[in-house]
């Protein structure tokens, strides 16, 4: 009795002591604070204290224990199945006060259902958009400690934040769905996607923990670009090769690359040519479209473009048309005789050879041979030298040789006997005196002449010790000359002077002598006349003397015209043009030129050996190549007589037009393949080079259109053939026409219903939302939860509607994140 009076006393004491204390402080302990148990199971939690009270217990939904006054008690479950137990320790003082201590109980159910994944999207993602995967997980309590973990393949994805776990869900077995956010990359193409979830219900959970489960894979499917690569802006490619391995595209779904040169569409496998470095448009189709500008050039080897002889003048600058055309562009280099040289602006007669033309490049080399044909006129005469001869009646021969190019043709100057005679042979002029006489003893003159100019020598023949049989002159119009030249049908007048004559006689036929001084006619037509002036002296011989006389005739009339042939030519065959000088005379002093129109040098000059004296109708020809170039030419002839100071004028001929036929070649279409698209009408346009002007029809399907344009249709796919003939021949084109489908209005349709479907979706959820929101108040006081039909709770809420549940192949059609 004394010891719990004293006891009293001491707590009074000790109470005034801590009056300012917590007297709940350290008042209960709970063992263990937080519990782990599995709904069902079997719980013991033991709550002491170590202070006085009065009564002490559990208050809770289940397990309640009534107060004592002992120091430790127990709240014991054996079967627990309440989600949101929360169970109090509880002690009361003696002067009334309260102590409690909550119990943190955790219940728990494992996992059950394998989540499902989902993706809110059918068919193919596209690169860069946004997609919403889900994981939905069933009958799993509680949500707050599921743990939720995102794979692709077997790479962990970081978490992001999941807006549906931001509202609280029960304790109680809830279904939730996870999300998360990507955005694919091509690299994701054919990558799965999948989740895993399992419980992690910290310290004092279950050991081993409760396992984690995982989702079906999702394979999904990316589309992207196209992106074109391997298409440099500069593509080198050598001739007869192809495009095919340059600027090749990747994308999903596999791009389809056109090539265009100048608009027009060109097929990438078609061997190339040097003509078809150009720019180019690459394009390539397929999710979008890319475009890319690139430069193709054509390689290929050196090919001249020379002719294969080049004819100048010495001293006079030339033009010559020679180059080697290759890419890349080809070095060129001279040889003559293996040395290698520059050949220089004006050429001289030591530069006439044949020469040998390289060029190299890296693609090749080539060579081309060229004769140089140099021209200038005759050099001085040589081996024409002054002769004496012993007695008369011997027999002379006078050489006159001169080099020069063309070859020069030989003019003598004599007086002209019976038993002279000249014979030019390999360049050689030889004059043959048959048995010397005194009318043979004088001067000989030798010209060498060609159209460049012309080289003379005179040189005298002589007997020893005679003398020439008179001194005989004549003269005209107080001049001496040596010969006469009148132009047929004109006047003479000549003098026969003779110093010491006693008596001057003409004969100039045997019909016609006259005596006098002066022989006069009024006009000489006689082609054979020989006159001769006969002079008497006294105490001397008479003596006599021929006047050389050379009558002419200028051309009456000069005409070209083909050889055997008349009309337009055909090309690449070789025609003769001749040339017809009618009415000329004498034959042996004419010189015929050839010219052609563009040309500064003269084609060719002629020379005649005809004897005649009379006026004869000459012929010259030329032989000319049909070729295109020689379309439209134009060539004459010139005659001119080579009398001396007194020659006429020389005579044109009328030019002469040559008109060569020659094979049509088609220039359009440039292409093989054409595509032709439905409802679409283009026009296909065959063009073609000839003469004369080619006919063009087009042939495809057993039917013909006559006409360069073609109105082109689906109906039409196949071969078409374009024709173009002429006089020349006939030149065909195949073009391949294509079908190709315009998926345009396919794609315009297709996005209209897809707007279509989302707008309806759209209006169907709202109008779901706004009947269960805006139209109603809901009390839940007093409410109880329906047992659990099958449905799915969204996001935690019961919902009236019935929910399909769904297989592991169920996709959620959500709408992507703008």
């Amino acid at each position: 009795m004394y010891e719990g009076i004293c006891f009293r006393v001491f707590l009074s004491l000790l109470s005034l002591w801590v009056v300012d204390a917590d007297p709940c402080s350290g008042a209960l302990t709970i063992s263990p604070a937080r519990v782990v148990v599995e709904y069902g199971d079997f719980v013991e939690v033991n709550c002491t204290t170590s202070i006085i009270h009065d009564i002490m217990g559990w208050e809770a939904t289940v397990g309640s224990t009534p107060g004592t006054d002992k120091q430790l008690i127990a709240w014991r479950v054996y079967r627990l199945s309440e989600w949101d137990v929360k169970p109090i320790c509880y002690v009361t003082l003696d002067n009334g006060d309260q102590c409690t201590e909550n119990l943190d109980v955790i219940v728990y159910k494992d996992l059950e259902y394998v989540p499902t994944m989902s993706v809110n999207h059918t068919g193919p993602m596209i690169e860069g958009q946004k997609y919403q995967l889900q994981c939905a997980i069933r009958d799993v309590a509680p949500v707050r400690y599921l743990n939720v973990t995102w794979y692709r393949g077997d790479d962990m994805i970081p978490p992001g934040p999941d807006p549906l776990l931001n509202s609280s869900y029960p304790s109680s077995p809830s279904n939730v769905t996870f999300s998360l956010w990507i955005s694919p990359s091509r690299q994701d193409d054919g990558a799965q996607f999948w989740c895993a979830a399992e419980l992690s219900l910290g310290e004092g959970g279950p050991q081993p923990p409760p396992p984690r489960m995982a989702s079906q894979n999702v394979s999904i499917t990316v589309h992207y670009g196209p992106e074109i690569i391997s298409c440099p802006g500069s593509i080198y490619v050598s001739e007869g090769e192809n495009l095919e391995n340059f600027c090749i595209a990747k994308g999903n779904p596999w791009p389809i690359v056109t090539w265009h040169r100048n608009g027009v569409l060109v097929d990438p496998s078609h061997p190339l040519s040097r003509q078809d470095s150009d720019n180019y448009t690459v394009t390539a189709s397929g999710l979008a479209e890319s475009v890319q500008l690139t430069t193709v050039y054509v390689m290929y080897g050196p090919e001249f473009h020379c002719p294969s002889n080049l004819t100048v003048e010495e001293y006079r600058t030339y033009n010559l048309s020679c180059s080697a055309e290759g890419y890349p562009k080809p070095e060129v280099q001279w040889f003559k005789e293996g040395e290698e040289i520059d050949l220089s602006e004006t050429l001289f007669r030591a530069d006439q050879g044949k020469y040998h033309i390289l060029a190299n490049s890296s693609h090749g080399n080539a060579s081309h041979w060229l004769d140089v044909r140099v021209l200038y006129p005759p050099s001085s005469i040589v081996e024409l030298e002054d002769v004496e001869v012993d007695v008369l009646g011997s027999d002379v021969a006078l050489k006159c040789s001169s080099s020069g190019d063309p070859r020069p043709q030989y003019r003598w100057s004599y007086f002209r006997d019976e038993n002279v005679r000249v014979n030019t042979e390999d360049g050689v002029s030889l004059l043959h005196i048959n048995g010397v006489t005194k009318l043979n003893i004088g001067t000989y003159n030798c010209c060498a002449l060609n159209r460049l100019g012309q080289e003379c020598k005179a040189v005298r023949v002589t007997v020893r010790g005679v003398q020439a049989s008179c001194h005989i002159q004549f003269s005209s119009a107080g001049k001496t000359v040596e010969e006469l030249v009148v132009e047929y049908g004109k006047n003479v007048s000549i003098n026969c002077n003779a110093r010491g004559h006693k008596m001057i006689k003409w004969t100039i036929s045997p019909s016609h002598k006259f005596t006098g001084d002066t022989w006069t006619e009024k006009a000489l037509t006689d082609w054979n006349v020989k006159p001769v002036c006969r002079a008497t002296f006294e105490g001397h011989d008479p003596c006599e003397k021929l006047l050389d006389v050379t009558l002419f005739k200028s051309p009456k009339d000069l005409s070209i015209s083909f050889q055997n042939h008349s009309g337009p030519v055909v090309k690449n065959k070789n025609y003769t043009l001749l040339c017809e000088i009618q009415d000329v005379a004498p034959v042996e002093n004419l010189v015929v030129t050839w010219y052609k129109k563009g040309l500064n040098d003269s084609l060719r000059m002629e020379t005649f050996q005809n004897t005649i004296m009379t006026p004869q109708n000459v012929f010259s020809t030329i032989i000319i190549n049909a070729t295109k170039a020689e379309n439209g030419a134009q060539y004459w002839c010139e005659a001119k007589l080579e009398v001396g100071e007194q020659a006429p004028k020389p005579v044109k001929s009328k030019p002469f037009d040559v008109t060569v036929y020659y094979a049509p070649a088609i220039t359009l279409p440039n292409v093989s393949v054409v595509p032709v698209f439905r409802d679409y009408q283009e026009v296909l346009v065959c063009e073609a080079e000839g003469n004369p002007k080619p006919d063009i029809t087009w042939s495809f399907n057993n039917r013909s259109s006559k006409g360069g344009n073609l109105t082109i249709s689906t109906e039409m796919v196949g071969e078409i053939t374009c024709r173009a003939t002429n006089e020349g021949g006939t030149t065909t084109k195949t073009v391949q026409l294509v079908f190709k489908e315009d998926y345009l209005p396919l794609i315009a349709g297709f996005v209209a219903i897809v707007v279509v479907i989302i707008s309806a979706i759209f209006v169907f959820i709202y109008s779901i939302y706004y009947t269960n929101t805006k139209m109603g108040h809901y009390s839940l006081k007093d409410a109880k939860p329906n047992p659990q039909n099958g449905d799915v709770a969204q996001n935690g809420l019961d919902s009236n509607l019935p929910v399909k549940k769904l297989s592991q192949q169920n996709i959620y059609v959500l709408g992507a994140m703008p």
